[in-house]
């Protein structure tokens, strides 16, 4: 095994390296590069975008809807069956999902005046709507106090 020479980082020894110079006190500009450890604590109120925070008391529901690590609401549209139909996604269902699926499907079909079918997959904790009702589901999310 061959050796490695000590002086080998010797900036004099080689004139293709140049030199370097420490500056003290000036860590703070490389702090802020760094990405963030934590997510800080959601605001207390509501955002001009619409977000809102979830209330102060738990909904006594045999469900729960869990935000997502940006404290943001798991509804999305998604499209199923080989991109043909577009659904609404709700995630991060924890509980009786069955009773979520039936609660929610009434309140779409009352807002909507017409069925809407509905899939529910008890495994993956998500329950699909036929149809882009994103702003319903959301709204009636946030009136519960999720």
């Amino acid at each position: 095994m061959e050796k490695i020479p000590e002086d080998i980082w010797d900036d004099k020894k080689d004139p293709k390296y140049t030199g370097y110079e420490e500056v003290k006190n000036c860590w703070h500009h490389v702090e802020r590069l760094f990405p963030k450890l934590r997510i800080p604590d959601p605001p207390k109120k509501v955002s001009s975008m619409g977000w809102k925070a979830p209330a102060e008391n738990l909904p006594d529901l045999p469900y729960f809807i869990e935000r997502s690590k940006n404290h943001m609401l798991p509804v999305y549209p998604s499209r199923v069956y080989k991109d043909r139909v577009l659904v609404t996604q709700v995630r991060r269902v924890l509980g009786d999902i069955w009773v979520f699926e039936y609660d929610m499907k009434n309140y779409l079909e009352e807002k909507l005046n017409e069925k809407v079918e509905s899939h529910v997959n008890e495994i993956a904790c998500y329950v699909n709507f036929r149809g882009n009702h994103v702003d319903l589901v959301k709204e009636w999310l946030y009136n519960k106090g999720f």
